[in-house]
C-alpha cells in the first residue's frame, strides 16, 4: 500500500488521512487517525496525573525509537501488521516504509484485584481492603515480593513496614491511615526468579511491571511530598529497575523532590549495593531503621552477595543519619549484625579437619537451623534473631503435626 505525504505532518494511508504524533525528523514516523488526534491529546494530558495513562503514552512513543518494536509480535499472515502486548493493555499498528501507523491501543484500569499495580489498602478490618489508585494517597507505600496474592500482600506487609519505620509508625498507625501496595504479581517459584533476572540484568528492558511503576514514580516526583517506601523480596529488582528507568527520564527539578522519599529494604533478594546506588542518585533517603536481613537464610546474605553489602548500607546510612539507638543506627548494632553473620558462617562452612561426635553435631545442628529458616515462607516473615528463627522453626513443626 501507497503512502502520500500531506502538508502539516500529515500522511494518507489506507484510504485514510493521519496525523503524526513523533517529533519531526527524529526516528520512525508515528501516526495515529486524524480522527483520533484528540484522544490521543487526551492521553498525553492525562499521562501528567494517572500512571496507567503515562505507561500507554511512553509505549507509544517507544515505535519512535525502535524499542517498541523490538518488542512486538509480527503478523504472520500480514509481515506489516504488528502487535506490542503491554501489561493490561495493548498497541496494534502496521509499519511500511519506516512509518508506523496506530490502529489501536488501550491499557485497562485494575479490576480484578490480583492484577498488577497501585492500590490504596485498608488494614481496619481482619480482611485487607484493597482500592485501585493512580496516585499514591498515603504516606507509605510496599512494593511486595513473592506471596500468593494481592490480598496475602496486604496482610502480610504492615510488619515490614512497621519494622522499617518504627517507632513512629507501628501496624496501629497504619489500621488509621492506611497504606499503599504496588502490587507485584511475582508469584512464587521459578516464574518469579525469571522475573526478578529481567529487572536485575535489564533483559528485555525489564518486566511491563517495573516500567509502569517508572511512571508512577516519575509523576509522583512531581509533588512535593513525604513518601516512605518499603521494598520486600523480589520487591527490589522491580524498584531498581523501576528508578532506573525514572532517572533516565526525570527532570533536575522533580528529582530535586525526591529528596522527601525514604527507602526501607527488607528480606532483599538482590545485591542491596547495586539498589542502593540508585536509591542514592535518586537523592532518596534511607528508613530510620537499618535494611531487615535473616541471617540465617542463604539466598538472602550469600547467593545476593549481602552478607558484605548489607553492612555497607548499614555504614552509609550510619554516616548520612548518625549515631541513633532508637533506631539501630548505631556501630554496635552493625557490628553485632556482622558477628551473627560470621558465626552462622564459621558454624556453617568450618567443619573440623577431626570429625569429633560434638563438632559434627554442632555442625549438622547448624545446617539444620539453615535449612528450615528456608523453608516454609520464611521470606515473608521477620526473621533477624535467633529467638524468629526458633518461632518460625516451631511453626513449621506444628503445621506438619496438624
Amino acid at each position: 500500500m501507497d503512502i502520500r505525504f500531506l502538508a502539516n505532518q500529515e500522511a494518507s494511508f489506507e484510504g485514510t488521512i493521519w496525523k503524526q504524533i513523533s517529533p519531526p525528523d527524529q526516528g520512525m514516523r508515528v501516526f495515529v487517525r486524524k480522527s483520533e488526534e484528540s484522544n490521543y491529546n487526551r492521553l498525553r494530558n492525562e499521562a501528567k496525573k494517572d500512571y496507567h495513562a503515562r505507561y500507554l503514552f511512553n509505549e507509544l512513543m517507544s515505535l519512535n525509537n525502535r524499542h517498541g518494536l523490538t518488542r512486538s509480535i509480527v503478523s504472520r499472515f500480514r509481515q506489516d501488521q504488528c502487535n506490542l502486548q503491554l501489561e493490561g493493555g495493548f498497541i496494534d499498528y502496521s509499519m511500511l516504509s519506516g512509518c508506523v501507523f496506530i490502529k489501536d491501543y488501550g491499557v485497562t484500569q485494575l479490576k480484578e484485584k490480583n492484577k498488577p499495580g497501585l492500590y490504596y489498602v485498608d488494614i481496619s478490618q481482619a480482611d485487607p481492603q484493597l482500592q485501585p489508585r493512580t496516585r499514591i494517597s498515603t504516606q507509605h507505600i510496599a512494593v511486595n515480593g513473592a506471596f500468593e496474592n494481592a490480598k496475602s500482600s496486604a496482610r502480610k506487609l504492615p510488619e515490614f513496614i512497621e519494622r522499617g519505620y518504627k517507632p513512629e509508625t507501628t501496624q496501629g498507625t497504619l489500621e488509621k491511615s492506611g497504606y499503599s501496595l504496588f502490587y507485584n504479581d511475582c508469584g512464587p517459584g521459578i516464574r518469579s526468579d525469571f522475573r526478578q533476572f529481567f529487572d536485575t540484568s535489564n533483559v528485555r528492558g525489564g518486566t511491563e511491571v517495573a516500567k509502569k511503576l517508572a511512571q508512577l514514580i516519575q509523576i509522583e516526583a512531581k509533588h512535593d511530598k513525604e513518601t516512605s517506601w518499603t521494598l520486600h523480596e523480589k520487591g527490589h529488582a522491580v524498584f531498581k529497575r523501576a528508578l532506573q528507568l525514572a532517572l533516565a527520564e526525570i527532570s533536575p527539578a522533580d528529582k530535586a523532590r525526591l529528596a522527601k522519599h525514604k527507602v526501607f529494604y527488607a528480606n532483599p533478594t538482590m545485591n542491596l549495593s547495586a539498589i542502593d546506588r540508585y536509591r542514592q542518585q535518586a537523592g532518596m533517603q534511607l528508613a530510620p531503621q537499618p535494611p531487615l536481613m535473616n541471617n540465617a537464610s542463604l539466598e538472602q546474605t550469600w547467593v545476593t552477595g549481602n552478607f558484605i553489602s548489607e553492612t555497607h548500607v548499614s555504614m552509609r546510612q550510619l554516616k548520612e543519619q548518625g549515631e541513633n539507638g532508637l533506631t539501630n543506627v548505631t556501630s554496635g548494632h552493625i557490628a553485632g549484625n556482622v558477628l551473627a553473620r560470621g558465626l552462622m558462617a564459621g558454624a556453617s562452612y568450618g567443619l573440623p579437619a577431626q570429625l569429633a561426635a560434638a563438632s559434627v553435631a554442632g555442625w549438622a545442628l547448624t545446617w539444620g537451623t539453615i535449612a528450615l529458616s528456608n523453608m516454609g515462607g520464611a521470606n515473608q516473615k521477620v526473621i533477624e534473631n535467633n529467638a524468629d528463627v526458633l518461632n518460625h522453626m516451631k511453626g513449621l513443626f506444628s503445621q506438619k503435626r496438624a
